[in-house]
């Protein structure tokens, strides 16, 4: 039974397991507990958890649902032997004791401190199960999907995915929906599902966060607590001098409560559901793991053991090890499991036993891989490869020649960050340790680079690796990581079409006055620093500079501050983990899977402007004083020039549109964009992302102000003034509306809209699969035609046709036009100046 709180001002002493208070009865007292400890305790849905427990003198359990005038929320508990006194009261006569006795006022808003953050600590507890089950269920559906290809009977294998809202099992639907946002991020399947894999947060490419830390950020609640912090008496007197201070804070802490206690419910509830959906049911994911091993023991499935039985072994003890924390956190085991666990580890035990020895084999065989011999690498000598790199770091260290007390002191942080369990790790003091290694890191970069070209490009093995793909320390490495780069070091360069360019080569461009340098992260040239650095010495122009500053040293040291050093540290797409070195820990896909050669670029290149004809067209002025031309403009496609540098992660970087800024010819001049030399995820995908923000700052550069102005039509203006008015449109519904407004939250600025639409045109609009509304449909025709096969392919569909005779009509009347304006500049045989034809021929349908 509960206490009676009916009598007033009553001290009851209270036995272990007694009821003081049950969940949902109305509050109608003050208590205060002088000995002894309490539980609060809960049920949310059908689950039941003890919240926390409140031990000691002074405490007043309860205070939050009577302060709130609601009922309690919870259930509370004795623990041990206590004593508590209870007072008659209702929630206007809580309030106002409060201030008039300001003793039981602190006590009151003390115990609520207490409360709120052992609430925090639970709250953070179910959030990081919540997280760790989601993440498994991604990881696991994307896995099983691998497997078995022929769940989705309309996929074609290597195809793309799109979603499907009617799938009726909800596993399936989440899996198949997983999977298309997964494509469309640029994650990349693995051919064989791997533990690895398995173990990796893909959730940048299944638009999840499976991060276990809760925002908050209350900083009226993080001001009274430390007011509450100091010495007793003088928060006593602070509060005796002001007493509403006191009723603040209580209704501050009594709001705070009601938040975490109503995010309790809903991390609650999802993690319920995750659970339920991997394991309840003949629907759920394990029982379908259980079905996959049935079909592999009778013969009907054709994966290899040596693949599905490590996936599935990792599957049953990772549920294990949740289920262990789910007891931890709950304090009992998860109810609905059923059996299916249970049937996992049988089969699982059956199975690993009959074929043991391919599995053993396999092993050995990886083994073998991972100390360099593979067959496939059977050219390179591994124990002399081991020799030759002993040391790299002090190697490398040495050829720099840098200074002695840097050498000393980077020497010192390396050996701390390798006695990290994670490097990468994004804790404070982790990221102060790269951020002071990475600095000395790129002097030593530098000052190697320079001595490299200036030797005639010769220098130990460990330089060659640092400058092209990052490399710097053998022990961070794992053996096969080593020989994959040294066998990739010296293999041909290809031969693309395309101005790609490896890193080295494009640093010997700059310092050789090839190419200009590029600007930094604020837009800076390397004339307007220098120009400020000597802002007395009178340069107007880069004629100007002495000649000792505008050295082939000076332009090196820019490139690699302004552009290199920035597009490193950004490619590797998480600023918080980022560290130049390479490193095993930045490894999450087999290195043979994610790097990138010339070929490689050129591939992904060439499948962009078979469908993005125009991706890198622009007007730009044609003269020939000979036959009379004077000003005529033209459409010249003009490509840039696409940079590997010595990274690795998921982003490529626009870095810029064009590489001269004024004067003749700046129109005319190539864009920048840097590329990783290990991509982890889908090249494709980057690069759509990285040519829509290239078309997007090209079209701001070229119309200036006019950039957004819709009387002049362009894809910048049309865009912008669809992202502003889209709520308007008459020819969008409500609930497609709803849909674009929920989609656009995802994306800071108005460039990133276009880029996830553009990737949308080209992937799946280009095929005919309807992806992206009509207004945006109507948009795209216009200012980013298909290629000519793949409008007549799609000029068929009904969403497509009134589109494409309205391009067609504007384009065989612009033709028409410059056909006969370009008469009077033919020859005698009647040809035209090539850049003439070729403009003539841009508008033909």
């Amino acid at each position: 039974m509960p206490l009676d709180t009916s009598k007033n001002n009553q001290k009851i002493p209270v036995n272990p397991g007694e009821v003081l208070f049950i969940g949902g009865k109305a509050s109608t007292s003050m208590n205060i507990l002088h000995e002894g400890s309490v539980r609060v305790e809960t049920t949310l849905g059908d689950t039941s958890i003890v919240l926390y427990s409140l031990e000691g003198a002074n405490l007043t359990p309860g205070i939050f649902a009577l302060l709130e005038g609601t009922p309690y929320p919870y259930t509370i508990r004795a623990k041990t032997s206590c004593v508590v006194s209870t007072y008659v009261m209702n929630q206007p006569n809580a309030k106002k004791t409060l201030t008039t006795k300001v003793s039981v006022g602190v006590m009151a808003v003390r115990t609520l401190l207490k409360e709120i953050g052992e609430l925090y600590k639970r709250v953070l507890s179910i959030k990081g199960l919540a997280s760790k089950f989601e993440q498994t269920m991604d990881n696991l559906g994307a896995v099983y999907y691998i497997l078995n290809p022929s769940i989705f009977s309309d996929v074609t294998p290597g195809a793309m995915i799109t979603r499907d809202e009617n799938i009726i099992d909800p596993v399936m639907k989440l899996i198949r929906n997983n999977l298309a946002g997964f494509q469309e991020h640029g994650g990349m399947l693995p051919d064989k599902p791997s533990v690895t894999f398995l173990e990796e947060d893909h959730g940048e490419f299944f638009e999840k966060d499976y991060s276990e830390a809760i925002e908050w950020n209350d900083a009226e609640f993080h001001f009274i607590r430390k007011i509450l912090s100091v010495n007793p008496k003088i928060s006593q007197a602070l509060f005796e001098a002001d007493p509403s201070l006191l009723q603040s804070a209580a209704e501050s802490y009594v709001k705070t409560y009601r938040e975490l206690f109503e995010l309790l419910s809903k991390e609650t509830f999802e993690l319920s559901e995750t659970m339920n959906s991997m394991f309840v049911g003949e629907n759920s994911l394990l029982e379908k793991f259980n079905l996959t091993l049935d079909l592999f023991n009778t013969g009907y499935s054709t994966i290899p053991s040596t693949v599905l039985l490590p996936i599935t072994e990792w599957a049953l003890k990772k549920s294990k090890s949740l289920l262990e924390e789910y007891k931890q956190i709950f304090g009992t085991n998860y109810a609905s499991i059923g059996n299916c666990l249970d049937k996992l580890e049988s089969k699982q035990t059956e199975l690993t036993s009959k074929y043991g020895h391919e599995l053993n084999a396999q092993k050995n065989k990886e083994e073998a891989i991972a100390q360099g011999n593979d067959p496939i690498r059977a050219g390179i000598d591994t124990k002399a490869l081991k020799v030759e790199l002993l040391n790299s770091a002090s190697q490398i260290l040495n050829y720099s020649q840098v200074d002695p007390e840097s050498v000393k002191e980077f020497s010192t942080l390396m050996v701390k960050l390798k006695s990290f369990k994670n490097p990468l790790d994004p804790e404070p003091d982790n990221r102060k340790i790269r951020r002071t290694i990475a600095k000395t890191y790129w002097d030593v970069y530098k000052k190697s680079f320079t001595k490299w070209l200036q030797s005639g490009k010769q220098a130990p093995k460990a330089v060659e690796l640092m400058l092209r793909y990052g490399y710097f320390d053998e022990s961070l490495l794992d053996d096969g990581h080593i020989v994959e780069l040294v066998g990739r070091l010296y293999q041909p360069g290809g031969n693309p079409s395309a101005p790609i360019h490896h890193g080295t080569d494009w640093l010997e461009k700059v310092y050789s006055r090839e190419v200009p340098t590029s600007v930094d992260e604020l837009g800076q040239t390397f004339f307007e620093k220098l120009k400020m650095d000597l802002k007395d010495s009178g340069i107007k122009s880069e004629k100007d500079i002495p000649p000792d500053y505008d050295t082939g040293e000076a332009r090196l040291a820019s490139e690699i501050s302004s552009m290199y050093e920035p597009n490193v540290r950004l490619t590797s797409g998480n600023i918080a983990s980022h560290f130049p070195i390479l490193t095993k820990y930045h490894i999450t896909i087999p290195l043979e899977k994610c790097f990138v050669s010339k070929d490689d670029v050129e591939k992904a290149l060439q499948y962009i402007l078979g469908v993005d004809y125009t991706a890198f067209n622009r007007e730009v002025i044609y003269r020939n004083e000979e036959i009379g031309i004077k000003n005529e403009f033209i459409q010249r496609s003009i490509i840039p020039d696409f940079i590997l540098v010595p990274s690795i992660g998921p982003k490529i970087m626009m870095w810029q549109d064009l590489s001269i800024f004024r004067g003749a010819g700046s129109k005319e001049s190539r864009g920048r964009i840097c590329i990783p030399h290990f991509v982890t995820g889908d090249l494709k995908t980057f690069m759509l992302e990285a040519i829509a923000a290239f078309r997007w700052e090209l079209c701001k550069n070229i119309l200036g102000p006019d950039w957004n102005n819709v009387g002049i039509p362009s894809i910048t203006a049309d865009y912008t003034d669809y992202v502003q008015f889209y709520k308007k449109s008459k020819d969008l519904s409500p609930e497609l509306k709803e849909k674009i407004s929920s989609e656009f939250k995802r994306f800071r600025t108005d460039r990133d809209k276009f880029a996830y639409d553009y990737s949308l045109w080209i992937r799946y609009e280009a095929e005919g699969v309807q992806r992206v509304n009509r207004v945006v449909r109507s948009i795209f025709y216009r200012h980013i035609p298909f290629h000519k096969n793949i409008r007549e392919k799609v000029s068929s569909q009904p969403a497509y046709a009134e589109l494409h005779n309205r391009f067609k009509n504007i384009r065989t009347r612009q033709h028409k036009e410059f056909e006969n304006k370009y008469k009077k500049y033919m020859d005698a045989s009647g040809n035209l100046p090539k850049e003439l034809y070729e403009n003539l021929t841009f508008y033909e349908v």
